[in-house]
């Protein structure tokens, strides 16, 4: 099975893209892959749709440049689904490194709590494969309405009764490295997506009961104050947590109607 990877970079820290294409040369893999960067200001999701119209194989692997295989098999098993042929996309789990969380600020490990740990989302572009033909029947990444974010679950929602999406045991580390306002505006910048998300799928939208809660003043910042991960062990962390839940719910809110009533994100 061959397979082309896509890595859309824009303003990278040279030294974490350096050694993700050093662990991604590295895979033990038996097939063949190329890799496409794709250095381009023009959005994310219009530098995905390039490389992958660019790509000549038919499995295509979106890995963005702050993503790190975490070891020399990630590319094996996460390509090996598709040997059932219908499988349409495989997914990486997420994880941030202990090096990036050790070294953040207290308020910034409370606002990023829930990315502490392994992360399996419904379609994420951290690490995901897909058919190349799906994405066509599709027309791709929508590229029209989303710029930075929200991109891969609106390709969930238009794929997921086309075939199966798998969820193989490998891994992403995701490094990025954050300060508690960067994260205050990454907030902003998801809600942004799944107001534009809701705008266009309403409540055929997998999740859209979450995304409209925490929407909703007050209501919202509730949602957000109890959705605290206690499981993750980190719970001298909630006092701050609770503090900083305030400003973040001001941002989901500013962020998601802008999308909604817009109708396509642009934060």
């Amino acid at each position: 099975m061959n397979v082309s990877i896509v890595i859309p970079i824009f303003n990278p820290d040279r030294i974490i893209l350096k050694k993700l294409l050093q662990v991604v040369k590295g895979q033990k893999f038996k097939g063949k892959f190329e890799i496409l960067e794709i250095e381009k200001n023009m959005g994310f999701a219009k530098q995905i749709n390039l490389g992958i119209k660019k790509s000549k194989y038919e499995i295509v692997v979106e890995l963005p440049q702050d993503c790190i295989p975490a070891d020399k098999y990630w590319l094996k098993n996460l390509v090996e689904p598709f040997k059932n042929k219908k499988v349409i996309a495989s997914v990486s789990k997420i994880r941030l490194p202990d090096s990036i969380w050790k070294n953040l600020s207290i308020f910034a490990k409370a606002a990023n709590i829930k990315e502490k740990e392994v992360i399996t989302s419904l379609l994420d572009g951290k690490g995901s494969a897909y058919r190349k033909s799906i994405l066509k029947s599709v027309g791709y990444f929508d590229e029209k309405n989303f710029r930075t974010g929200g991109e891969d679950l609106d390709l969930y929602m238009k794929i997921r009764k086309k075939g199966i999406i798998a969820y193989p045991k490998t891994e992403i580390l995701h490094y990025h490295p954050t300060t508690y306002m960067k994260r205050l505006k990454k907030t902003r910048q998801y809600a942004n997506g799944g107001g534009t998300i809701f705008r266009i799928h309403g409540l055929k939208m997998r999740g859209w009961h979450y995304f409209l809660i925490k929407a909703i003043p007050i209501l919202g910042l509730i949602a957000t104050v109890f959705s605290f991960p206690f499981n993750k062990k980190e719970t001298e962390l909630f006092p701050i947590y609770l503090l900083g839940s305030f400003p973040d719910h001001i941002f989901y809110l500013y962020g998601f109607w802008k999308g909604f009533l817009n109708g396509k994100q642009t934060v």
